[in-house]
């Protein structure tokens, strides 16, 4: 379990970098599809050496390839992308609340799923988070313009990907798969599923692109994905899928820590009040996971 929780620790640090480099791209003008479909490949790519190394290349077997590309949809290529292009839109602080509601997403699927148990603290951890969603939303100055609202309504869509994903990913890992295998299949089919939208949007780009901050955030990215996506199904094998969606508690800290340092950002008593609820919501299901974990030992 201590182990566990510190790879929570430094996965969940690694993924709040992926904020402020989003911001850095939008601003920078790169195109949102783009955007993700390069880094998709890029991380793919530079995991391939390691992969090639420990013999623990992708494996084609119909239960991998339907992990890849389902996880790669839910989690990965739609999620993804509209976070590069809602980030834009929101605060980088308030963006990165929303990736505290993961753990509500998933802990609700996996108790639907069959996948966890009903826990008391876990549910009011559940209710205190979407009340501090509604203290973003409903209040006129909780954001800095009235329209980010509808952005941020929108925006719910990311964490309840992220937490379809934890839920599959657990339901339908094959046994004696790679997480080096497994992230690689998926980054590569992100990037695939990505494909037909570039010429659709007309976002056809070469890197390098005319901008360097947007190529040094894409390279950036590509580190970000390249360490994040082994550790996500190291982390879930070991820990499970709602144990470890508590992450995102790191990831906020980590987010609106670099949003006030890279962007002067500044927010509402309502922004603070919500994540204050949040923190407290998740704290509430990280212990409801621990204790129900120890139920299941001692059962055992």
């Amino acid at each position: 379990m201590a182990l566990s929780l510190i790879l929570i620790l430094i996965a969940g640090i690694n993924f709040s970098l992926l904020i402020p480099v989003n911001k850095i791209a939008g601003d920078a003008g790169f195109p949102n599809f783009a955007y993700v479909f390069w880094y998709a490949l890029g991380a793919g790519l530079l995991l391939l050496g390691p992969a090639i190394a420990r013999r623990e290349l992708p494996q084609l077997t119909w239960p991998h390839i339907r992990l890849y590309f389902v996880s790669a949809a839910l989690g990965f290529a739609f999620p993804f992308a509209l976070l590069a292009f809602v980030v834009t839109k929101l605060p980088s602080g308030v963006t990165v609340l929303l990736l505290t509601l993961t753990p509500v997403f998933t802990y609700a699927l996996a108790v639907i799923f069959r996948l966890d148990r009903f826990r008391l603290v876990s549910a009011t951890g559940l209710l205190i988070a979407i009340a501090g969603v509604l203290l973003i939303v409903i209040p006129g100055e909780s954001l800095p313009a009235p329209n980010m609202a509808v952005w941020f309504v929108i925006a719910l869509l990311i964490p309840f990907g992220f937490g379809a994903l934890n839920v599959f990913v657990e339901r339908f890992r094959p046994p004696e798969s790679s997480s080096l295998g497994l992230a690689i299949g998926n980054l590569f089919a992100g990037a695939l599923l990505l494909v037909p939208f570039l010429p659709a949007t007309g976002q056809l780009y070469l890197f390098p692109g005319p901008d360097l901050d947007g190529d040094l955030s894409l390279v950036a990215a590509v580190v970000i994905n390249a360490i994040m996506w082994p550790m996500f199904y190291v982390i879930v094998r070991r820990a499970g899928a709602s144990l470890f969606s508590v992450m995102n508690i790191i990831g906020v800290v980590g987010g609106i820590g670099w949003g006030i340092l890279f962007f002067d950002e500044t927010h509402s008593a309502y922004v603070w009040g919500a994540a204050a609820l949040m923190l407290a919501a998740f704290v509430m299901m990280v212990i409801g996971s621990v204790l129900s974990r120890r139920r299941t030992v001692r059962a055992e």
